[in-house]
């Protein structure tokens, strides 16, 4: 996946600021990230299933280049 196409993604999500949207993507076989943005608010969370850690970013662009080089890192190996 294409690191334009994740930061187009989550900046359309966080054009609707009063709907709940929510992407999913899958790293590696066991984990999960789900992305959505804070209704109200431009803050995309994520959260990762494998742990239930989540980490906030304000930029989509930051939560865009975190995503993408999770996903590299998995495809990598």
């Amino acid at each position: 996946m294409k690191l334009n196409y994740i930061r187009n993604l989550l900046q359309l999500s966080c054009t609707f600021i009063f709907s709940s949207i929510s992407h999913s993507f899958t790293i590696g076989v066991q984990e999960t990230l789900t992305v959505k943005c804070l209704k109200g608010t431009f803050i995309l969370e994520v959260t990762s299933s494998e742990n239930q850690q989540v980490q906030h970013y304000t930029p989509a662009d930051q939560a865009a280049e975190a995503l993408y080089q999770r996903i590299r890192t998995i495809k990598a190996n």
